[in-house]
């Protein structure tokens, strides 16, 4: 899966969106833009900018790992059947070390955004040949709606056995709420992917919950990856936005 999906499962990569997912990286460098940008490239979905050189740094904290700085830019965007494909550069600094790495979004006609194929995963609500959505169509976030879908993972061996297994992941609108990160205070369309899994390794189901905050012309200013397999509810990882630069 990809790194924006497996942090959920994993305690985050995303391996998106992200997450982006997304570190000891000095910000003063960025502009926080505290007024909307009114950019031409908005996606028609959970409002989002999208022009070549917008620029997101978060803060990155998960349990057991350094804090790190995530700094996410897109450089390029091509129109393709469906919607467009954005390019978005994103590097992980840790203890001042940076590691850079390469993610393609699809943002769809239909205001998806999704991982592009090839992919495992699909949604009938996703644009065409689009690979792995990480938030449907605005509609069916504010109505609540659920998509729901299953990802069988590839046998792979682990000890001399062959492991396989299976995700069910669902995501879902989980309303408007305000939220405040190092960038500000913003009101924000929250977007809830549950992902459920099981293997032939260990029997028992382990559910994870990736929420992400999506804010009016700035895009995502935060998430949380929360372990709900014994209902207590611990955050295991946090994104939160500390600057947005516009074009």
């Amino acid at each position: 899966m990809d790194k924006h999906l497996t942090k959920a499962c994993a305690g985050i990569a995303l391996a998106t969106l992200a997450g982006p997912f997304l570190l000891g990286c000095n910000s003063a460098g960025s502009t926080r833009s505290s007024a909307p940008a009114k950019s031409p490239g908005t996606s028609a979905s959970v409002p989002f900018p999208v022009a070549v050189g917008d620029t997101w740094t978060y803060t990155l904290e998960t349990v057991g790992l350094p804090p790190a700085v995530l700094v996410k830019k897109i450089t390029g965007i091509t129109p393709v059947p469906g919607g467009q494909r954005v390019s978005m550069a994103i590097t992980e600094f840790v203890y001042g070390i940076p590691k850079k790495f390469h993610q393609d979004y699809l943002f769809g006609t239909d205001g998806s955004i999704s991982f592009p194929p090839p992919g495992p995963i699909t949604s009938a609500l996703s644009p065409p040949n689009a690979g792995r959505v990480i938030v449907p169509p605005l509609s069916v976030v504010n109505s609540g709606r659920p998509v729901t879908w299953t990802v069988k993972m590839p046998p792979v061996k682990l000890a001399g056995r062959k492991i396989s297994g299976k995700t069910h992941i669902t995501v879902q609108g989980g309303g408007t709420a305000s939220v405040t990160v190092p960038a500000g205070r913003y009101r924000v369309t929250v977007v809830n992917m549950t992902m459920s899994s099981t293997s032939s390794w260990v029997h028992k189901r382990i559910v994870m919950v990736q929420r992400m905050w999506f804010a009016p012309h700035v895009g995502e200013v935060g998430e949380e990856v929360i372990a709900a397999s014994s209902g207590s509810g611990q955050v295991l990882s946090t994104e939160k936005l500390q600057s947005f630069t516009a074009r």
